[in-house]
């Protein structure tokens, strides 16, 4: 019932914004002329264009049925795909699918697990085909890819290399022996059979597609066939998240803001997002009434099992994305940037995958208890700010894409996190902290590189400059994501050389990085981890490696005109001399919020309402740079309650559980964020979130000999 009350209001609040959002710049009247503009011939052939797409879905779902182990008839896999459509639109959309779907694959042998693992699987290649168009219309709308060493070129080449760095640091001190043992269950006929699933999504997308092309056309004619293409992409993408009523609000808000965006009016893309939501619904539901009443079910033969697909994803994804979550990129287009996180697609998988796995067994049993609802109200105080600042001073794209859809993907990174660890328990906890502390080692020392390389060449600052910033895009990020790997690799039971190294190439990150923020929390991170029961001895070694870095640089300096360090020197200045620029635009941020919230002290200003004043006034974008006074300017005494008292219970209960793993884990990525949100905003960094979401979903009950943190 929470559930589906749950959706129900997403799917209310979105068409609120919708109404708020069209109503201004539209009227009834063109509401009703885009309704009649509609053709009985455009109709048609979207509704053909709609039932093809559920014949093929239909068919994958036959076909993926029979790679896990149950034979179906194509009649009974068209009842199951409609009955589950159906019910995603009366309860939460992919848990009133595995509803139905489980229901009617019940009545004809399956067991739930079994269901619960076909539609899974089906839903993930889904989403990566959705994803892949919406990843190619985003492209298509901001340019073209460029290839030039100094306008995009180099850092793509950097990237390249940062991807083999990580990946490979994974494979040898992380999950190298794991993948090995899978791979040898892979074979060519699995291989062809996920080809074959992917393959026929894609069709099913672009059967979708077709759909939302013929009537946006036909009730736009002026704008080419080209952005309807591109537009209707994020359109399909958007409306397939799990986060409202069968995707009814989030697809008529995507479109009116996709739509608009490329020329049409409010009132034409609104008509188009309500117009396929309406006849998907009627497909389906006419499938399911010819298919389903007065139909008796045929049982579904065992046939031979392949590959356990399940045990594959539950290790892949969350390792995948402990790697991928360090690569904050701007891809270089002809018209600009586009700023991605390389972890995001896969962490929506992981959280299906995660929320699959509980179907039938309930909420899941977290650390702290009462967990679901500080996830409630958190949720709820970003939902509430947004619409508050909504209906003060409008739509700003930072508090919508930014905030409003970027925290059920902050969620997501918690799911997947967790989903490794309810798979292997401590061994996946290990596995994803070791592959962790492994991408950030290594992504620290190829930046060390780059910039010693550069100093030594004589090239000082030619490259990226003395100040390290990964791929974060900001010194200070990539500190904070730093931090975060220093306390996974801290927090690791083996004391061996792979672990000091990994330490050290931390370190030397963190010192490189230059944040003087990350150099205060450095020494508080250690003296929790030294409360925790750590051992001082490997740390302080790593340190110790980590120092002969720029001891040996500054010795080189002193050996001939040849050498020069720079980096170093600025490095040391930024302990005790300011950044005039930086540091005045700091302050200013924070007592612009402290004023804001004298303001509206009790719910804040809205969400976004820095940003729209900003935007307004200099028209340069800016944030408030302190987590605790942003949540106070824009969601006031009682939203910085909720986040605060939230935390407080985590941390202080893995305080009075810190010798054990996932305390220790706790204790350390919550000190750090607490230290260095101060004088950042930081809520929103991905990686504080896996790593939270991991340790959170081990129960305390384990027993403490098989999570207790390295003291030798």
């Amino acid at each position: 019932m929470m559930k589906r009350i749950a959706s129900v209001a997403v799917s209310v609040v979105l068409v609120l914004g919708i109404v708020a959002f069209v109503l201004p710049s539209s009227t009834p009247a063109a509401l009703t002329a885009a309704f009649s503009a509609l053709a009985i011939p455009t109709l048609i052939v979207a509704v053909a264009c709609l039932t093809g797409g559920v014949l093929l879905s239909a068919l994958r779902l036959k076909y993926i049925a029979a790679d896990i182990g149950f034979s179906l008839s194509l009649r009974d896999a068209t009842a199951t795909l409609s009955v589950g459509q159906l019910a995603g639109n009366l309860f939460f959309q992919f848990a009133g699918q595995m509803i139905g779907r489980t229901a009617m694959l019940a009545r004809r042998g399956v067991p739930a697990a079994a269901s619960v693992m076909i539609s899974g699987y089906e839903r993930i290649f889904a989403l990566f085909m959705s994803l892949t168009l919406a990843v190619g219309g985003a492209l298509y709308l901001f340019g073209r890819f460029t290839f030039d060493l100094q306008g995009g070129g180099l850092d793509l080449i950097k990237l390249m290399l940062g991807l083999t760095a990580a990946t490979a640091a994974g494979a040898a001190y992380a999950w190298g022996p794991t993948a090995l043992a899978l791979l040898r269950q892979l074979t060519p006929a699995i291989g062809w059979r996920m080809l074959r699933s992917a393959a026929i999504s894609m069709a099913i997308q672009l059967t979708t597609l077709g759909a939302y092309v013929v009537t946006a056309r036909t009730l736009a004619p002026h704008v080419d066939y080209g952005p309807i293409i591109a537009a209707s992409c994020l359109i399909m993408f958007a409306s397939s998240l799990p986060i409202s009523l069968g995707g009814w609000g989030l697809r008529e808000l995507s479109a009116v803001v996709a739509l608009k965006a490329i020329g049409m009016s409010s009132a034409a893309a609104l008509v188009v997002g309500l117009v396929i939501g309406a006849l998907s619904l009627s497909v389906v539901a006419l499938a399911a009434a010819v298919l389903v009443v007065g139909k008796s079910p045929t049982p579904a033969p065992r046939t031979a099992a392949g590959l356990d697909y399940g045990l594959l994803l539950d290790w892949v994804i969350p390792i995948a994305s402990a790697t991928a979550v360090f690569f904050q990129i701007y891809i270089p287009v002809g018209s600009g940037q586009l700023n991605v996180n390389l972890a995001d697609p896969m962490v929506m998988i992981g959280a299906c995958l995660f929320g699959l796995r509980q179907i039938g067994h309930g909420w899941p049993a977290w650390r702290v208890p009462s967990f679901h609802a500080m996830l409630l109200a958190a949720s709820a105080v970003i939902g509430l700010s947004f619409l508050h600042g909504l209906t003060v001073f409008g739509m700003t794209d930072w508090a919508f894409t930014s905030r409003l859809i970027g925290w059920p993907l902050l969620l997501c990174y918690g799911a997947t996190g967790a989903l490794i660890v309810r798979r292997a328990g401590d061994a996946g906890l290990e596995i994803l902290l070791r592959s962790f502390a492994a991408a950030g080692a290594a992504l620290a020392v190829l930046d060390v590189g780059i910039v010693i390389l550069a100093e030594l060449a004589g090239h000082p600052h030619s490259v990226f400059g003395d100040r390290v910033a990964g791929f974060s895009q900001n010194p200070n990020a990539f500190a904070f994501i730093l931090l975060m790997a220093l306390a996974a690799a801290l927090t690791l039971r083996a004391s061996d050389r792979g672990r000091t190294a990994v330490l050290a190439a931390i370190f030397a990150g963190l010192w490189f990085a230059g944040s003087r923020a990350g150099f205060i929390a450095i020494p508080v991170v250690l003296i929790a981890a030294l409360y925790a029961g750590i051992a001082l001895r490997p740390v302080a070694i790593a340190a110790l490696w980590a120092s002969t870095v720029p001891l040996v640089l500054a010795a080189m300096h002193n050996l001939g005109p040849g050498f020069s360090f720079d980096g170093l020197t600025n490095a040391i200045a930024l302990l005790g001399q300011p950044q005039t620029g930086s540091d005045r635009q700091h302050i200013e941020t924070v007592v612009d919020g402290l004023r804001m919230f004298i303001a509206h002290p009790l719910f804040g200003a809205g969400l976004g309402a820095y940003m729209a004043n900003q935007i307004k006034t200099t028209g340069v974008p800016l944030v408030i740079h302190s987590t605790p006074v942003w949540l106070l300017a824009e969601t006031g005494l009682a939203g910085l309650a909720v986040f605060v008292i939230s935390g407080w219970k985590i941390f202080s209960q893995a305080l009075q559980n810190r010798t054990t793993m996932a305390g220790t884990l706790i204790v350390l990525t919550i000190v750090a964020f607490a230290t260095m949100a101060e004088v950042h905003e930081l809520l929103y960094q991905r990686a504080l979130w896996l790593l939270l979401g991991a340790a959170l979903v081990l129960p305390i009950a384990l027993p403490d000999d098989a999570k207790t943190p390295d003291k030798a």
